[in-house]
């Protein structure tokens, strides 16, 4: 899905607007900015997705780098970083080499850090290496 190009020197730019809502499967190549509705699955080999304040995403995300300020429900795989911003709420886990969460960011779900989850595939992590609701609740977390 190819949104938005100015020409052909500058890097793809894509818009999902404030009330516009897409279900489906979204691969872009630079930069994709989400204010609406998404629902499906977002991959870029090694673009920046960036979800505004009133963006709400249910989705499965397999990006390089992606930024959140507005809500995600799934599970997201940052190849680079993820970046969770204080108006941002992510229920789901989250894989990736670097996390950044601002004071006030809701986080609910599991966590996979290191150099390895850079080379890895949403789809290859195991059930087994992310621990269940109950396990969790039962630690105090």
């Amino acid at each position: 899905m190819n949104l938005v190009k100015n020409d052909r020197k500058s890097p793809d730019y894509g818009l999902i607007g404030q009330g516009i809502k897409v279900s489906g499967d979204i691969n872009f190549a630079d930069q994709l900015q989400v204010e609406g509705n998404v629902v499906g699955k977002i991959t870029s080999p090694g673009g920046t997705l960036v979800i505004g304040e009133t963006g709400e995403l249910e989705a499965q995300i397999d990006v390089g780098i992606c930024v959140i300020h507005g809500s995600l429900y799934g599970d997201l795989l940052g190849k680079s970083r993820v970046e969770i911003r204080k108006t941002g709420k992510v229920h789901g886990d989250v894989t990736t080499p670097i996390l950044i969460v601002e004071e006030g960011a809701v986080f609910n779900g599991a966590i996979k850090m290191g150099q390895e989850a850079s080379t890895r595939k949403l789809e290859e992590i195991p059930p087994s290496e992310v621990e269940p609701d109950s396990k969790r609740k039962l630690r105090g977390a």
